[in-house]
């Protein structure tokens, strides 16, 4: 699955799978509402991109969550 991103005022901006060698794109709501597009490899996670809190809508895809890949 990949993300898709509503980004405030600037369309959709999709993170698809197939665009990585390994692994798969989720994303985390961090503190004070920052979206953060994750990484996720073999139960590892990298952060790839963030995304202040005023700079997005809606998120839809595979969410990180304490150490754990939820499935969207």
């Amino acid at each position: 699955m990949s993300v898709e991103i509503d980004l405030d005022g600037e369309g959709t901006t999709t993170f698809p799978d197939a665009d990585l060698p390994a692994g798969r794109y989720c994303y985390h709501v961090g503190a004070g509402g920052a979206l953060i597009v994750l990484v996720e490899e073999n139960g590892e996670s990298r952060v790839d991109r963030v995304y202040g809190p005023t700079a997005w809508q809606s998120a839809r895809g595979d969410v990180w969550r304490k150490g754990v890949l939820l499935r969207g």
